[in-house]
Order: structure tokens, then C-alpha cells, then sequence
């Protein structure tokens, strides 16, 4: 396979995670949907999204270097790479007390 199959890999790529972002629920921050971890939300949803992105992205950047599997890897790995270091970042910052919260 060429880069111009990889390409319309990448583009189906992109139509799916397009499609999932939109399943999302549209009503939270980015922080929050990062920091439900614990519920299997949203933040694994953006880390499948990130995947289906990434991967074929780094297969056709590696494809046109003649080497689409350590692209792929490397795209792979960006993703994951990405995905925690945004997750670590909203775990940090925490939101502040609600209005309901005692002062």
C-alpha cells in the first residue's frame, strides 16, 4: 500500500472520530470529560478518538519515509502520550467549591 491509500485511511480515520466526538456529551468542559476516569466516560471516548487520529496519521507520515509501522507507532504513541499528559493536567486542576459548598 502507498500513501494515497493510507490516505483515505486517514480520512476514514477522521470521519469516524468526527462521528464519536459527536456522541459525546456536548454538556461538560474538556476537564471534566478528562477527569471521569474512574466512570469509563468520555475520557477514554477522546483517548479512542486521539487512536483513530494519530495512528493513521503517523502511518502516512511514515509511509511517504518508506517505514508506515514505525509511523504508526509513533502516532500511536503520541496519542497516549497526549492523552496523559491532558488527563494529568485536568486532574490538576481542580475546580473550585460549588455554591453550595460551606465557606
Amino acid at each position: 500500500m502507498g500513501p494515497p491509500a493510507f490516505a483515505i485511511v486517514l480520512v476514514i480515520a477522521l470521519i469516524i472520530s468526527a462521528q464519536l466526538a459527536v456522541m459525546l456529551d456536548r454538556g461538560r468542559t474538556l476537564s471534566q470529560r478528562l477527569r471521569d476516569l474512574g466512570t469509563g466516560g468520555d475520557a477514554f471516548g477522546l483517548l479512542y478518538i486521539a487512536m483513530l487520529v494519530l495512528g493513521p496519521t503517523g502511518t502516512l507520515l511514515g509511509s511517504l519515509l518508506a517505514h508506515p509501522g514505525p509511523g504508526a507507532a509513533a502516532g500511536l504513541a503520541l496519542a497516549v502520550l497526549t492523552w496523559l499528559a491532558a488527563v494529568v493536567l485536568a486532574h490538576r486542576h481542580r475546580p473550585g467549591p460549588g455554591r453550595h459548598a460551606s465557606s
